[in-house]
Parts: structure tokens; sequence; C-alpha cells
């Protein structure tokens, strides 16, 4: 292969030529040097002091906050550099929503540096210019050119991204077009920082997906960027590496990339290797997150890698403080300190040849990197497994090998070959999908094995488990998250104070709200000869009432209906039980007894249900963030985990849209049952806001929800689902109000018509149309408080099979 048409002069000594060409600028934090004129050149002068430069993200819509977070960035007990990451209205182009965001006070999750006046951001910075802390702008965005105009115009010259990394993985622009976005931002960049200043670009390529990838891949996709960005007229560049699941290949990929850069890039390009802490599904416990952390640094150091993105202890459960953050680089540094370079590795390993070949490939393909790259995707020359962009193949399929490493099960078209060991699988399952998605977080939580002891065997239905424990969040409030405590201990935590005081604001805020809104409370009924039949294989608990079975309520929605007769607006906050099946207990969102914000409205549609839903729990967050926000805080909650729910701003998508999702995303969800509980997990972590799912299919509800007239087969109901993995808040529909409709639909899922005697007289003699929902208020408050569990935020909990008093 000809590479001297893809690039002006390519090295090709054969040799691993040293990573950094700008000029010693006479040391780094700990001496605190001299200025440095650019990032890259910061960094060169790190490495030569044997120094790992430790960097976090990063973003505050605040100035003051973002000011404060970059100070103790830069005092912090390490090499540091500074991050400025912006937020998602500004990498996804929407301006205006950056600018309406400002204006109304809303918190963001970023610095919306196109929005603000350069100035500001200038002022931000002037205080902080102090010799040896350059500072970078990441963003994640296709369309970044008014992000590059911001950030030169604030004096900063380095960012990171590329035309691949920053558009398979995060959006739907078409490659194309992200590859002509690129190409005019770099030569941006290169003509408007000042000639004194060397701008650096960073590739995000080492991280396609964050995980799953193997690191072949990875490394011809970060040095093709690289070789884009040298193209477009940039001079100082930075490859990435997202570390993953075997340090063995991880040290080889590393070293693959730097060989490899020294191969193809020219030999005035300043460039550096950067290592991304595991950006997967991170250990939920504080031992776990630092030890990985800690082995981060270990690799970044062992590889040759000159800095490192760091992740936080408490990563898996909410966006981390500036404090987190700052414990999280000295802990790194700490790590780096302890380790030292090792060269011995393979220098001609699986990796590098598999990764050489894929960069061959595709610079065979044209002379014009940019042109190579989208051809390379258009015929599956690359292809990313499990992405589920347009323009990415996706006939390419990877695993985890019993060993930890990471193998391709199917190439498609790409020049790599499949791992042909005895056992390898055929394909991935969502179920294979799923533990190899958690493995690494699973490796590093197990605990030491306890001291041997014995003791005598568990009742068949107590619930008995390994505990997965979570970090505190208060000094001395150490609390396994997948079991309660003995019930004593458990009413003494001070989590569960903190969480009841968030409960008892949600509560105010709630019937505040409600009865702004023209709403009656009501006392709700306990037992009664039938309750709701519509739980997902939930079971009712009997009661002998006078010699009648009657039923403990598990939900009052047909005495809801009732009662719109001299109530048409009414509210219950209603205790339910529900005997749930054993397996439900360790999943975090099921108690055997809770309560619910039940809400019916008469001659209401789907859609005033939803706005009073939505409206319902926009209100509840604003309160309590009002009247509790240092109690929020100390749980580790951050006002931006609520930014885009605050805007006001809620998404709607059908069940059919929702099952298409999975689906492409290799979960088995049925198109004819309600969303399973994984599967709404998978939804709500990959949105940053609140989002309805709309038209379930009949038979996967309650006889009680209407059917569509114009759409037989689909129902007039709802869910509201939170974002962050907290899944579904309230459940509603339009209701059936049809005597004859009623006792058809009851027959139709397969419910005895006479046992609803008295229900069905009323719907007879006229029940009026109406619509509803019930949010669950212990959902709500797990999702205000950021705790694992819905027993964490109960007092007397009581879980699935766990018999407790």
């Amino acid at each position: 292969m000809n590479t001297t048409a893809t690039l002006p002069a390519p090295h090709r000594t054969g040799a691993v030529r040293e990573e950094h060409t700008g000029p010693d600028t006479g040391g780094v934090h700990g001496s605190r040097a001299q200025p440095t004129a650019s990032f890259g050149e910061f960094v060169a002068a790190a490495a030569a002091e044997g120094r790992l430069v430790v960097q976090p993200r990063m973003g505050f819509g605040d100035p003051r906050r973002m000011r404060e977070g970059l100070r103790r960035t830069r005092s912090a007990v390490a090499t540091t550099v500074g991050t400025l990451t912006i937020d998602s209205y500004t990498r996804t182009g929407d301006l205006a929503a950056a600018r309406a965001a400002l204006a109304e006070g809303t918190p963001l999750n970023g610095y919306p540096i196109a929005t603000h006046p350069p100035d500001v951001t200038r002022d931000l910075l002037d205080s902080l210019r102090a010799p040896g802390f350059p500072v970078q702008v990441r963003h994640g965005s296709s369309r970044p050119e008014p992000i590059v105009r911001a950030l030169t115009a604030a004096g900063l010259d380095a960012t990171e991204g590329g035309p691949v990394s920053y558009c398979l993985p995060y959006g739907r622009t078409p490659l194309a077009e992200s590859v002509d976005n690129w190409a005019r931002s770099c030569e941006l960049l290169a003509t408007l920082v000042p000639a004194h200043r060397t701008p650096h670009l960073e590739s995000f390529g080492g991280c396609m997906l964050g995980q799953l990838c193997p690191p072949g891949l990875l490394v011809a996709l970060s040095l093709l960027e690289g070789l884009f960005f040298v193209r477009h007229g940039i001079r100082s560049i930075s490859l990435s590496y997202a570390q993953q699941t075997d340090r063995a290949q991880d040290e080889d990929a590393v070293r693959a990339l730097r060989r490899l850069a020294g191969e193809f890039l020219p030999a005035h390009v300043d460039r550096h290797v950067v290592l991304y802490a595991y950006m997967g599904v991170f250990p939920r416990t504080e031992r776990g997150a630092t030890r990985l952390l800690e082995d981060a640094a270990h690799l970044a150091v062992r590889s040759g890698a000159a800095r490192l993105i760091v992740k936080t202890a408490a990563e898996a459960h909410r966006i981390p403080t500036v404090g987190e953050n700052v414990r999280a680089l000295e802990t790194a540094a700490a790590a780096a300190a302890l380790a030292e370079r090792d060269d011995t590795g393979a220098t001609d390993s699986e990796i590098y040849r598999e990764a050489r070949t894929f960069v061959e490939a595709v610079l065979e393909l044209s002379d014009d990197p940019g042109r190579a790259l989208r051809t390379a995707f258009a015929r599956g020359v690359l292809d990313v497994p499990y992405c589920l962009h347009p323009d990415n193949a996706g006939r390419s399929r990877s695993f985890l090998a019993p060993d930890g490493t990471l193998r391709w099960s199917t190439v498609g078209r790409m020049p790599a070959v499949p791992y042909a060991a005895a056992g390898a699988p055929g394909g991935m399952t969502s179920t294979g999908l799923l533990r190899a998605l958690n493995t690494l977080a699973d490796r590093y939580d197990r605990p030491e094995p306890p001291p041997a002891r014995t003791a005598p065997a568990p009742p068949a239905r107590l619930a008995t488990r390994t505990p997965a424990t979570r970090p505190p969040s208060r000094p001395g409030d150490d609390m396994d998250a997948t079991t309660p405590p003995a019930l004593g201990e458990h009413l003494a935590s001070p989590r569960l104070r903190s969480a009841m005081l968030v409960q008892q604001e949600a509560l105010h805020a709630a019937r505040e709200f409600l009865r702004g809104e023209g709403f009656v409370e009501l006392l709700p009924p306990l037992v009664g000869p039938v309750t709701d039949p519509g739980g997902r294989g939930a079971k009712a608990l009997d009661v002998d009432y006078y010699g009648q079975p009657y039923k403990l309520m598990t939900s009052a929605i047909l005495y809801k209906q009732a009662s719109l007769a001299g109530f048409p607006r009414l509210f219950y906050v209603a205790p339910n039980v529900r005997v749930e099946p054993p397996e439900t207990a360790g999943t975090g969102r099921h108690l055997v007894e809770f309560h619910q914000i039940d809400v019916e409205l008469a001659d209401g549609t789907r859609k005033d249900a939803q706005d009073v839903a939505a409206g319902l729990l926009t209100h509840v967050v604003e309160h309590v963030w009002t009247a509790v926000p240092d109690v929020l805080r100390e749980l580790g909650r951050d006002e931006l985990d609520f930014a885009e729910l605050r805007s006001g701003k809620f998404d709607t998508r059908t069940h059919d849209e929702a099952v298409a999702r999975l689906v492409a995303a290799g979960h088995p969800q049925s198109p004819d049952a309600e969303i399973d509980w994984t599967g709404e997990r998978l939804l709500s972590l990959e949105a940053d806001r609140p989002f309805f799912v709309d038209d379930y299919p009949k038979g996967s509800r309650g006889f009680y929800d209407r059917e569509d007239p114009e759409r037989p087969g689909v129902l007039r109901n709802f869910d509201l689902l939170a974002h962050g993995g907290y899944g579904e808040l309230a459940s509603g529909s339009e209701r059936e109000s049809d005597y004859a409709t009623i006792v058809t639909r009851m027959r139709e899922s397969g419910e005895n018509p006479a046992k609803y005697a008295w229900y069905l007289q009323l719907a007879r003699e006229g029940i009026r149309p109406s619509a509803g929902f019930g949010m669950g208020l212990q959902r709500l408050v797990r999702f205000l408080t950021g705790l694992d569990s819905l027993w964490q935020v109960s007092a007397y909990p009581k879980l699935p099979g766990v018999i407790a008093p």
C-alpha cells in the first residue's frame, strides 16, 4: 500500500518514534512550570518529567461554578489539565434552547460556550491562566463549528472529537455530513488559533460506544481520525484508547497505537496517546470504582499513554461533584506514581496486525482520509458492533471470551478474522450482552470472601444473596443496596432520614399541585371484593371479611372511576399491597407494600392525564430543590441531573417504536407485551429526560384501559419513564366506560364478570368517561434521591419473598 498519497511525508522508519515533539516548557504541576504554549506541548513536557497528566470530565452552565471546578482541578495534588465539558443543547446545535435555559435560570448539564459571550468565558479563564494549566473543551458534537468559533474566541486552543467518533455513537447525523463538518472545523481551528500557539485536537475514536468493541478496531479508528485531522491542518493531536476488559489486551492495544502513530503520522506532528478510564458500566461500590481507576492509571503508565481521563467513585450513581472529581484525579495520580513504564510487550501483536490491516484497507480506498472513511463504512470495511447508526453496516458482532478478552464472533465484510477457539459463541444473545456489559463492574465489585461459618439453611422463601454494596452516601451509613438491614438499624440510618425528608416535601408538593389544579383528595379504600387485576405477575392478598373473600387493594382504580359521580377531579395517596414474585426482590424497583399518587379526571383524554402527570413531576422536582437542596446534595444528587426535566420537555414514543429500538439493540422485547423490566431500564438509561411510552397493545394491560376506536388492538394508555435508568414512574390511560365493552374486555382478559358485580352495576347505570394515572411514591422518591433500591426510601420495607417485620 502506498501511504505517501494519503498524507505528506509519512514517517515510516519501522521503529517506534518518541511520541512527543513539543518543546521543553520547563516543568508541570508539582514544580509548576512556566507558561506553556499549547495543550500538546504541556503534555509533552509532563511526559518528559515522567508525570502522567490526569484530567476530569466536568462542565457547569453557571460560569461561577465552572470557574470553581477549574480552580479546584488546578489545585489538585496531581499534574492536571482543565476541562470545559459542553452542554447537550450546544452539542446538538440547539443554541436557541441553550439561550432560553440561561435566560430562565434552568441548570444545564455542561458549559454553553457558544451561548455565553466570549468575554464571559475569557473572564472565567483569566484568573486560572497560571503557569502550566491548559484547558480543553470536550463536547460530543457532529456539528462542532459554533463550538470551535466560541473556544478560539475565548482564547482556547484544544478540543476533541472526530468525524466518526462523534457521529456514529451519538446521533443520526449522516456520516458524510459529519465528515464535512469536521473538515471545516479542523481548518477553522487551525486558522483561528493565534500563530504563537498550536491548536490541539484529540480523536475520540478509541471509545466507540464505550465498550465491547475489540481493540484492533478502536486503535484503527483513533489513528484514522488522527490522519484526518492532519490532512485538514492540525499539527498537534492526541489519539485515544478506552480501557476495556483485559489488562494485557489493553496494554498491547496502547502499544500498537503508539507504534502505528509512529509509522503513519508525519514526523512534524506532535502527538500523544490519551487513555480513558473504563467507559462502560462502572462498579457500584466505592472500593470497586477506586480499584478500577487505579488500574486505569497503572495501565496508562505501563503502556506509555501520556494522559488519563478519569472517572469517579460516584460514576454508577450520579453526575459526580467537583470534590469527587478532585479525589479521582488525586487517586489516579497516586496510583500512577507507583507504576513503571513497560515496553517489553510484543512488538508485533495480534492487535497491531489487525489494526494495521484496518488502516491500510481504509487508506487504499482514497487518498483523502475523509472520503476513505465514508467509503469504508459504506462498504462495511469498518463496522462497529452494536452501533445502530444508519451508516454503520451492523453486520459485525463481538463477544467477551472466557479469558476476559474482547473478540470478534462475526466480522461482516471487514478485513478481520472471527475468533475460532473452541467454545466461541456464534452470536450474542440479549442476556449475554447484558452480562458482558456488566462483567467488569461485577468483577471489581466482588467482595472479599467472608470467613467460613456454619449457619442453618434459610427458609425456602427467604431471599438470600451476596451483598453488592454501594458507597455510603453519608459517613457511618454503610448499608447494603440489595437487602435491608435489621429494621432498627434501618430506621436509625441517616440516609433513610434524608430520604424521608425528601418524601415529605414531595408529598407536600404533589398535594399542592393537584389541589391547585382543582383536584380533591379522598382517602382510599383498603379492602374490597375485587381489586385491580392488572399487575405483572403480582397477586392480591386475601382477607376474610365477615365470611366473604375480600382482597387487599393492589390498586384502587375501580374506586376512582366510581367516585367520578361526585368528584370529577380526584386523587388518593393510596397504600397498595402486591405479592410480587420473589425473583423481583433484587430489581431495586419492587416492594410488597408501597404507595401511589392516584389521579383521575372525568371527561379527560390521555393527553390531559399526561399533562397532569408531567406537571406534577415537574412541580415536585422544583419544590424539593427549593425546600431541601442540601439534603439532595448530601445524597449525591446534582441539579444537573434534572436540567432537562425542569425545562418542561418530555419526550414521547409509541410502544411500537420502543419495541423496535430494543429489538435493534439485541433485546428480545415482545411486541405484544408490556415493556419488560430490562427493556425499561435500557430505554431509561439512554434518555436524558423523562418520556412517555404510548399505545400499548390490547391484551398487555387491564380491561379498564380504553381501546382506540380508530385503531383496533391499540390501547389509549401510557407509561411515564424517568431517565437515568430509574424506569417507570407512572402508568395511566383513558378508561373504558361503556358497559358492554367492559364486560367483553373482562372476558377477553380471562376475568369473571360476576366478581365485579358492584362495579358493573355502576357501569350499567353510567360511569363518566375519564383518564387517569398512578405514580409510585417510592419510585418517585428513589428518582429524586438517586438511591439504588426502593427499600432505601421506605421506612418499613417489605421485599418480595423476604420475611420482614
